[in-house]
């Protein structure tokens, strides 16, 4: 018989591929896997709104099994209930979360891992009602320092590295942040899906009209979007491509695109159109505790990668990519890589992100949990 995993997450199961349905796809090929989808822990507001009704939409939507993008099965649960961010709402959660149990008690397990992705009050309730054996608290970013996060917010987040037998983060800055409240805390950097990655290379374009790439949520909190703006306008000639929902409106000069969210299956062939990645991110206390969830998708397409100094990169890759700092020119850093590149360059790149492919970070995850099992994340 099968063990069963549950997968408390804050990412809706269709919304950008990162991290949390990554690592549920992949335990789906050993386990019974159910992925809870909860709501986020800020407060709404106008610009929600389309996000909101995807949300109900999705409610009403059949709750079958899904396939996962490793064709492995995964219990997709979407319960109705309101985003924990106020104590009145908390508590109308509480009751919401007792009668889903009461309707459904094989939701209580048992699980032999609990991976959960937020300390929202929700998923705090969530958690309280099942029976688990190791609880992981796979901590991607600091949360702590979102606008619009609950006051409590932060004393469940403590609360809860103290309860979970694992806390993993994927950044050194968020390991020392964090490591002082949690019982025990490990660093898993992202990994990549490697096959979908590997482009081939492409040819430099005879009348220099480049394309740029990012893909990604196009959010304000995270994306330097003065920066793309300027590098848009520096050189009207270039195409930039932004792939990804857009959560922060901007008017865009004519030779910018927006092809909106792209199934991961399908972002190579957006990356096969590229001559350079972009990781353009606005530095804050947010994004210093980053580590960009596609960083070896990047290196694993062969492409130049043109990045902002974010510190786990900085440290980490400073052989395989170009920084621009704070006010320097996005539009001179693509000409020197490409000017400096070799195809020596793009095979190192891909080297690396293949000794980084998901498949080895599950492994690791499920070392520690189980054997406590340090590693390099290298």
């Amino acid at each position: 018989m099968k063990s069963r995993v549950l997968f408390l997450s804050n990412v809706p199961w269709d919304f950008v591929w990162q991290r949390h349905q990554t690592l549920a796809s992949l335990w789906a090929r050993e386990a019974e896997v159910d992925y809870v989808e909860l709501p986020g822990m800020r407060s709404p507001g106008w610009r929600d709104l389309g996000r909101i009704l995807r949300r109900v939409a999705a409610l009403l939507r059949p709750r079958s099994k899904s396939k996962s993008h490793s064709d492995a099965p995964v219990r997709l649960i979407r319960p109705m209930i309101l985003p924990a961010v106020t104590e009145m709402l908390c508590g109308i959660n509480a009751r919401l979360v007792d009668r889903i149990f009461r309707k459904t008690p094989s939701l209580r397990g048992p699980y032999t891992h609990v991976v959960i992705y937020t300390p929202a009050r929700t998923a705090l309730q969530w958690l309280d009602r099942v029976e688990a054996g190791r609880v992981i608290y796979d901590c991607t970013d600091d949360l702590t320092t979102v606008r619009g996060v609950p006051g409590f917010f932060v004393a469940d987040e403590a609360g809860l590295m103290q309860r979970a037998d694992l806390t993993v983060v994927p950044s050194r800055v968020l390991y020392d942040r964090k490591r002082t409240g949690a019982r025990r805390i490990e660093r898993l950097p992202h990994g990549a899906q490697t096959d979908r990655f590997l482009v081939p290379p492409k040819d430099r374009p005879v009348d220099g009209r480049l394309t740029l790439l990012y893909y990604g949520h196009l959010h304000q909190q995270h994306l330097d979007f003065a920066a793309l703006d300027t590098l848009a306008r520096a050189r009207p000639s270039w195409r930039l491509i932004l792939v990804g929902p857009v959560r922060t409106p901007h008017e865009w000069p004519a030779n910018v695109e927006l092809p909106g969210q792209v199934e991961h299956s399908r972002l190579a062939e957006w990356v096969a159109k590229a001559d350079v990645l972009l990781l353009p991110y606005v530095i804050n206390k947010y994004t210093e505790a980053v580590m960009p969830a596609k960083t070896y998708e990047c290196l694993a397409t062969g492409r130049p990668v043109v990045a902002a100094p974010l510190p786990e990169l900085t440290s980490g890759f400073s052989d395989e990519m170009t920084f621009v700092p704070p006010g320097g020119s996005w539009a001179e850093a693509v000409e020197t890589v490409l000017r400096l590149d070799s195809p020596e360059a793009a095979g190192r790149r891909r080297a690396r992100a293949l000794e980084n492919t998901w498949e080895r970070r599950f492994d690791e995850l499920r070392r520690m949990a189980d054997q406590g099992m340090e590693v390099d994340g290298k």
